[in-house]
């Protein structure tokens, strides 16, 4: 009796932790408005998506599904005629700043620890790169506000992303990018 109470045990812990860890993935799909596909052109992403390759657009898909951390997005920039893709690194309600380093340039810290791009490496500002990301920490107390963000492409130094132009609003974001092909 007592072996078939602990087996029993045992199989509910397991059953549950199946349902909890499948459950983290599971995006609502209904809000989708077309499954596009697009080229990638630029180097921001190299390492983790790189030019030339096709990417998978879900057109939609955070009109009903939250960004999360690390989430590859594409951003309607109004300063390039093709939208972009970023890696959504800062969400609403992380702190974030900027800390000079023993090399002079600045890290970005997202809720104090060094945002890192897919290789593991720090992000690593110059000086006067780190301005514009500087105003929006001091206007903002070092807190993203609801419905904004902070992107980044995968090159430490920074690329057409959050460094250049601060954070966005949701309302700019056009679609989740599917699996890498």
């Amino acid at each position: 009796m007592k072996k078939f109470f602990i087996f029993g045990v045992i199989a509910v812990v397991i059953i549950g932790a199946i349902f909890y860890f499948s459950g983290q993935n599971n995006f609502d799909l209904s809000c989708v408005t077309e499954e596009a596909e697009q080229i990638v052109r630029g180097q921001s992403l190299s390492g983790l998506i790189e030019e030339g390759q096709t990417i998978k657009m879900l057109k939609g898909f955070y009109n009903c599904n939250p960004v999360r951390r690390g989430d590859v997005i594409v951003y309607g920039y109004s300063g390039q005629p093709e939208p972009i893709i970023k890696i959504a690194q800062g969400l609403p309600g992380d702190s974030f700043s900027l800390a000079k380093n023993h090399r002079g340039n600045y890290n970005i810290v997202i809720n104090g620890q060094a945002a890192k791009n897919s290789a593991g490496q720090s992000y690593e500002l110059p000086e006067g790169r780190q301005q514009m990301l500087a105003l929006y920490s001091n206007d903002y107390q070092g807190v993203i506000p609801a419905n904004a963000y902070l992107i980044l492409g995968n090159q430490t130094e920074g690329s057409l992303d959050s460094t250049r132009f601060g954070l966005i609003g949701k309302e700019g974001i056009m679609g989740k990018v599917e699996a890498n092909r």
